[in-house]
């Protein structure tokens, strides 16, 4: 498993807290990695050059770094992690996404950029998430110690394991608890198929997720794992387990440029969203 030596922050100044950077500072320090702070300021739509007789909307870039820099001096005290600041124009993910690919990052840390109070995600969160070619992980919860309990979504196929893999390395003290949610069906009536025993397809369905997840327990040295009923809304089914479970972080798995949809159909997705548990979208 490559290590991570750049990480890539996605800082808010105007956000409330230091969550992002308090997860950010844990991770680098543990693998002795080196953070660039990234802020992105949107020029305002309005902001025209001169000739046009307006006057331009000039970028505190000194004021914010300023800022910036007060703020991780307070925080990095005892880690004494190295950083670097970076203030930019334009479009928060573009921007975050550019520098990742400029600066040869392994990995991007980011808020959820959300004012709900539920923790879901925002915008800017969901397209670096979606369109970054690189793992991502995604803040929504205070941070006092670095993650216990980490729950991972699998069907069992490559990508589900390297995401596990990558989990394991960058966050080595954290239990893992791999789900699968097997899939049931459920046909009667009139239409029913003549002949088919879909009870008896469900129950060797189960019996193959059953030995899949044996064996990936085996070769990712897992300690637990469970199958549960997706009875008929896998995708519910999940989220239920994830939101009733304990856990601080949730990982998933993404295939190539079909992103993180290719996981489980839109479950990864509805992950992304719909759970207030912090979220790490690895992709290789």
């Amino acid at each position: 498993m490559k290590k991570i030596k750049r990480i890539i922050v996605g800082i808010d100044i105007f956000a409330e807290g230091s969550n992002v950077l308090k997860r950010a500072l844990m991770i680098a320090k543990r693998n002795k990695a080196e953070l660039f702070l990234v802020h992105a300021v949107q020029t305002p739509w309005f902001s025209v050059p001169s000739y046009f007789g307006s006057k331009e909307v000039s970028i505190d870039i000194v004021g914010i770094t300023k800022k910036i820099e007060k703020k991780i001096k307070a925080l990095n005290k005892e880690s004494k992690v190295s950083y670097s600041i970076l203030v930019r124009e334009g479009e928060a993910a573009d921007i975050l996404r550019y520098e990742a690919k400029l600066l040869k990052a392994e990995m991007i840390v980011i808020g959820a950029n959300t004012k709900s109070k539920k923790k879901f995600l925002g915008t800017t969160a969901e397209k670096v998430a979606h369109q970054s070619h690189l793992p991502v992980l995604i803040v929504k919860n205070s941070v006092k110690d670095p993650y216990k309990n980490i729950v991972a979504p699998t069907d069992f196929q490559a990508q589900s394991k390297q995401s596990i893999l990558f989990a394991k390395s960058i966050f080595p003290a954290a239990k893992m608890n791999a789900v699968h949610s097997s899939e049931v069906i459920y046909v009667e009536g009139p239409y029913t198929a003549v002949g088919r025993d879909f009870k008896q397809y469900n129950e060797v369905a189960k019996a193959c997720a059953e030995k899949d997840l044996r064996d990936l327990m085996k070769d990712l040295s897992i300690e637990k794992g469970k199958i549960i009923d997706g009875e008929a809304n896998s995708k519910k089914a999940l989220l239920k387990y994830i939101n009733k479970g304990s856990y601080d972080l949730v990982v998933v798995g993404s295939r190539g440029t079909a992103g993180i949809k290719a996981l489980l159909g839109s479950v990864a997705s509805s992950i992304l969203r719909e759970t207030p548990t912090d979220v790490l979208v690895y992709e290789s």
